[in-house]
């Protein structure tokens, strides 16, 4: 059966469960999560890499989902656990990974943040500038250990005009390709950090492998000049995530130009066996022209392995001309239509023709709380049962309860059991956090 979203007989189903009779027993909005589909992507992706390089190990970010039961489902299924903050190892420890288990990313850790990382034994800091570099080095000494390093790098590979836009704000990440020799070479001179790995992320919903076969092209270069210049033996070379997910339309900076001019262009990302392929080669092949033994590959999905793995299931609550307006928004999910198009199914009326254009708008009152626009649907009403479709990324750890509380959400057990992940917020939740 498919662990997805599947309509058969104008019903439709999630994880196996109907969600027209589901939902009767629910109030909307409602996040729902299905286990199986996480497993389903999990072990796609991992076959995928580990086809075409055997020594690839999976972390996975925690800021995309950090919800306990699918930490815990992804560390039985073997990956291990990407942080940005002490927070995200507090929630990883609770899941059950071992600090051994963890990277540790960001460009801007607390002097608590780096504390407590090296105090729980995090495996490798990912520094993002010299001066973190040197923050951790005088912690680690007044703990007294020693820690591993690796630099995160912007690899300084030219992107498209169009795509350059959203390269400038990347580049705020990591340290450029070309002074990383250097920096490598002051990391040396530290007692507590003991340089060991080369880290990057080019960016999110990356559509084309081919970057990613710039960049590794590139990093493992790096890795053989670190060895020659400098005799550091590079262990793990962590590639970041960003694999694009098939089920969403990437909007790009190109297509915002393109759709002003009337033409509609959405752009599909590859399959992640193609990304493995892709990538898994490339790397093999440049290991063996740099005459460098394996290096372990590290890959840090959150979006693939989460995204169509939750659903966000709405009412229409009110429709007025071309807009409808639904029960959870950018409140819930807070995400820019700019860039990111999701599917929506309106579940009591699958097999209706979609010959109507709406706008589809969030309850809050918040201007850029739209989630599509023109986007053909049937005939809309209140009541209306819309599923917003790869809800799964990024939604319940950047939500917020901006005029609204925040919903319960769920999650379907591999043997179709349903347990509650979080439930819903009450006022006084908000209530007691307020001094008066």
């Amino acid at each position: 059966m498919n662990s997805g979203i599947t309509i058969s007989n104008r019903k439709v189903s999630f994880g196996g469960i109907s969600l027209t009779e589901f939902i009767e027993k629910y109030e909307t909005p409602l996040f729902l999560f299905s286990e199986q589909r996480l497993e389903d992507n999990y072990k796609a992706l991992e076959e995928s890499f580990r086809r075409y390089y055997p020594k690839t190990e999976v972390f996975f970010s925690v800021k995309t989902n950090f919800e306990l039961s699918i930490l815990k489902t992804l560390r039985r299924l073997g990956s291990k656990a990407e942080a940005a903050s002490a927070l995200e190892v507090i929630i990883a420890k609770k899941a059950g990974f071992e600090g051994s288990e963890m990277v540790l990313d960001g460009p801007a850790w607390t002097d608590n943040d780096i504390k407590f990382c090296i105090q729980k034994n995090i495996s490798t800091f990912n520094v993002d500038s010299i001066d973190e570099l040197r923050r951790v080095n005088r912690l680690a000494k007044a703990i007294g250990k020693k820690v591993k390093i690796s630099f995160r790098i912007f690899p300084e590979i030219r992107m498209s005009i169009l795509k350059s836009f959203i390269e400038g704000y990347i580049s705020k990440f990591g340290i450029p390709l070309s002074q990383a020799v250097e920096l490598y070479k002051e990391a040396l001179t530290m007692d507590h950090v003991i340089p060991c790995a080369i880290s990057t992320h080019i960016g999110s919903m990356i559509t084309d492998p081919r970057y990613y076969e710039k960049t590794v092209q590139r990093l493992v270069k790096l890795a053989a000049d670190l060895r020659d210049e400098l005799g550091i033996n590079i262990e793990a070379i962590n590639i970041g995530g960003g694999f694009g997910v098939q089920s969403l339309n990437y909007y790009s900076i190109q297509n915002v130009i393109l759709n002003k001019a009337g033409i509609s262009q959405y752009s599909k990302a590859a399959s992640i066996e193609e990304f493995g392929k892709r990538i898994g080669q490339k790397f093999a092949k440049e290991l063996k022209e740099n005459k460098l033994s394996e290096i372990k590959l590290i890959v840090e999905p959150g979006r693939f392995l989460v995204s169509d793995s939750g659903i966000l299931i709405t009412r229409v609550v009110a429709v007025k001309d071309k807009w409808i307006f639904i029960d959870g928004g950018i409140n819930l999910i807070p995400e820019s239509i700019f860039f990111i198009r999701r599917g929506f199914l309106i579940a009591n009326k699958i097999g209706q023709e979609a010959k109507y254009e709406y706008n589809i708008a969030g309850p809050t009152l918040n201007t850029a709380d739209v989630l599509a626009v023109n986007q053909k649907l049937p005939k809309m009403e209140v009541g209306d049962l819309v599923i917003v479709l790869d809800s799964g990324a990024y939604s319940l750890t950047r939500s917020n309860q901006f005029t609204i509380l925040r919903p319960d959400a769920l999650y379907i057990t591999k043997d179709k059991k349903i347990k509650y992940l979080r439930k819903k917020e009450q006022p006084d939740d908000i209530l007691n956090k307020l001094i008066p």
